[in-house]
């Protein structure tokens, strides 16, 4: 059974992939806008550093909410226009937290945010999936890439608009108008877009006997004619992928939590660098995170995503392993950059390759993209939550080693359940 598509566009002219891509550009955007003027808005009602912790511990609660409630949104309304409501409300609260005048509001907005964030981020990423289906080619990696890269211009926007004294709403106001304006504009345009039902074929993407199953999705194991032993199989290999999958995405947040937000202070105290390079370790992570992403898609078609998958695996346990070595040793501060940048580089793919599971899951065993979706978000959340808790006193225990440590360890249960959730 093939994809209907709206509107009599097939494959090759359809736009759907603009949905999506909008979509990762708008929530990258938005949250680089916000952290740039974090600062200023804690100042601005007076919020003490451990306030201000609370208000942003619950962002990342209503964050974990939302992941889990997305699916439902997208049952309601289809992922297309769930992913279109979650990005319109994600703006408007976006302006609801620069405006906040009291502590009290902003933790209210921060928390509703948060919620809007969770599922726009599951939302959007099940769409994806179903675009890369409808496509047949790997998406996942050139959407994530764009999350990185509007973040990243949103952040030096953001520092521009701190420097010249651009009042926060109004700069974050700005931000938003045009991130409602670019949804509005993708809402209203051509519809040629896929069906937000059962997906169709997919392409193979570890060999060409790698997905046997082409028909519609919506079918049962059962039905597929190899007989009664089918659906005893493929719940076997259910039970099996889905905590598998859930490890993996939890060990990447114990990669990329402490790559994006340690490893400056490891730099600064760990190797008493300078400010200025203590302040590029998170940088070159970044933008490790961003190149990798750039070439995920065509690696994937070139080799598959379970190689890739690995490829990522291996490449974070040999950097974080230098990285540990240089802290021990007391190597120079450069050494140490370096395996940040390439711990970046390889933690890039992997949760791209986490959310395109979706793609096999729906084809194999008939399960909505968004429900993956949902549990690859809530569970990286809950890793990027705990985290923090986790690393903050072992590195007051044992020193600032502890963060190539942590990191450490959640490389090789990703190298260990990454190829293994993706085949």
């Amino acid at each position: 059974m093939s994809v209907d598509v709206a509107d009599g566009l097939d494959g090759r002219t359809s736009s759907d992939w603009r949905v999506p891509a909008v979509a990762f550009a708008v929530n990258g955007a938005l949250y680089g806008s916000l952290l740039t003027r974090f600062p200023e808005i804690a100042d601005r009602v007076s919020a003490s550093e451990t306030q201000f912790g609370v208000v942003l511990f619950a962002a990342a609660i209503g964050g974990l909410l939302g992941s889990l409630v997305a699916p439902l949104l997208a049952r309601a309304v289809g992922e297309r226009s769930a992913t279109l409501l979650a990005g319109a409300g994600y703006a408007l609260l976006a302006v609801g937290v620069a405006w906040a005048p009291q502590l009290i509001l902003l933790g209210g907005a921060l928390l509703l945010l948060g919620i809007l964030d969770g599922a726009h981020d599951v939302v959007m990423n099940a769409f994806a999936v179903r675009v890369q289906q409808h496509r047949a080619t790997s998406l996942m990696g050139r959407m994530h890439a764009t999350w990185s890269l509007s973040l990243a211009g949103a952040g030096v926007l953001g520092t521009v608009a701190a420097g010249l004294r651009v009042p926060v709403a109004l700069h974050v106001g700005i931000a938003a108008t045009v991130a409602l304006v670019a949804q509005l504009a993708i809402a209203l345009g051509r519809k040629g877009m896929v069906a937000e039902g059962p997906p169709g074929p997919t392409p193979p993407v570890d060999g060409p006997s790698e997905l046997a199953s082409t028909g519609d999705s919506s079918s049962t194991p059962a039905s597929t004619g190899d007989g009664p032993a089918r659906p005893a199989r493929s719940l076997a290999r259910l039970r099996y992928v889905l905590p598998v999958l859930g490890l993996a995405a939890v060990a990447a947040s114990y990669v990329e939590s402490p790559g994006q937000e340690w490893t400056g202070l490891l730099l600064s105290r760990g190797f008493e660098a300078t400010p200025q390079v203590a302040a590029a370790a998170p940088v070159l992570f970044g933008a490790g995170l961003l190149a990798s992403r750039l070439l995920l898609d065509a690696a994937v078609s070139r080799v598959g995503q379970a190689r890739v998958a690995a490829i990522s695996g291996a490449t974070m346990m040999t950097a974080v392993g230098i990285g540990l070595v240089c802290t021990l040793v007391g190597a120079p501060v450069w050494w140490a950059l370096a395996a940040v940048a390439m711990a970046g580089f390889g933690a890039g793919p992997a949760f791209p390759l986490l959310f395109g599971s979706a793609d096999q899951l729906s084809v194999r065993h008939g399960i909505p993209p968004a429900r993956t979706a949902s549990m690859v978000s809530a569970l990286s959340r809950v890793g990027a939550i705990s985290a923090p808790i986790v690393v903050g006193p072992l590195t007051d225990a044992f020193g600032m080693v502890m963060v190539f440590a942590i990191m450490a360890v959640g490389a090789a249960l990703v190298l260990g359940a990454l190829p293994r959730a993706v085949r």
